[in-house]
């Protein structure tokens, strides 16, 4: 936690007030001090018990412009938090992300840096390093600025020429645009990284994920699914698929039996907690999905 051995007046270079700065932090004592120490360095700021709170709060605050937050958290912890960011907002506005934590290692350093924060601080986080890392970011994000305010106006340019009614009808012939296809794919990405998060990814090899969302959505009809059709969803050789549904049998996360109605036939159905799992992951995917473009 931030100590305040040293005066405001002391720490050169005060922020831009346009900027807000979010502290997330499980720890309620945690955030009552982070929050004071950065509103005496001279920031505007904003606080969050959570990653999906801190989320929700980006989102509704263009304004925030740096993210202070602890690595361990329960349920999402602060990486899930780096990358939603990462993939959610930084293609379309400037963030700098910052990162506390208590356990330190340079695999989570290397880890938090991946996801594109710009500092990687232990606690206790003393003020000079924190009015540091503020410093910092309210430079980055100085710098960035100008780039994203240039890609607005084009956007907005671009959305202008849209209004064409020529090229409005040819937006409606079906064909996805680019900016559809760029949100597409971060979702795309989005949803690969989230999946980490309840399930082992050592497991999830090959067509073992097509497998899982196949049993999944038979699940929420109530029913089993027959070996052959869930190997047929993944595209490849049924040899390989059904060395994957072996795989994820033996994992405990797929049960297997002879259907006693029809002997020939081998249903599966998730077992109840990778079900759990899923359901978990897919309420999770659902709430993230990114805003539209």
């Amino acid at each position: 936690m931030p100590t305040n051995n040293v005066n405001q007046s002391s720490v050169a270079g005060l922020p831009d007030a346009g900027w807000t700065v979010l502290v997330v932090d499980d720890d309620q004592d945690c955030l009552d001090e982070y929050r004071e120490a950065v509103s005496n360095l001279g920031y505007a700021v904003r606080c969050a018990e959570s990653t999906p709170a801190a989320l929700s709060q980006i989102s509704k605050h263009p304004d925030i412009g740096i993210v202070l937050t602890d690595l361990k958290m329960p349920e999402m912890d602060g990486n899930t938090l780096l990358s939603e960011i990462a993939i959610r907002f930084k293609p379309y506005r400037p963030i700098v992300t910052l990162v506390t934590t208590g356990h330190s290692s340079l695999d989570a350093a290397v880890l938090a840096m991946q996801s594109q924060a710009s500092d990687f601080l232990t606690k206790p986080v003393s003020m000079p390093d924190l009015a540091s890392a503020l410093l910092r970011a309210s430079a980055k994000l100085s710098t960035a600025t100008p780039s994203y305010q240039l890609a607005e106006r084009l956007n907005n340019s671009a959305s202008r020429e849209d209004a064409n009614p020529i090229r409005a009808s040819l937006q409606r012939d079906g064909k996805p645009s680019e900016r559809e296809l760029r949100a597409f794919i971060k979702l795309l990405f989005k949803y690969h990284h989230n999946k980490a998060q309840f399930f082992d990814p050592a497991t999830l090899t090959g067509p073992s994920w097509e497998i899982l969302l196949d049993l999944a959505e038979a699940s929420l009809r109530g029913e089993p699914v027959p070996a052959s059709s869930a190997s047929a969803a993944t595209l490849v050789p049924l040899s390989t698929a059904l060395r994957h549904v072996n795989n994820l049998v033996e994992a405990g996360l797929v049960r297997r039996w002879i259907d006693p109605s029809d002997k020939r036939r081998t249903l599966l159905e998730l077992e109840p907690e990778a079900k759990a799992a899923m359901q978990s992951y897919l309420e999770t995917a659902w709430q993230f999905q990114p805003q539209p473009i």
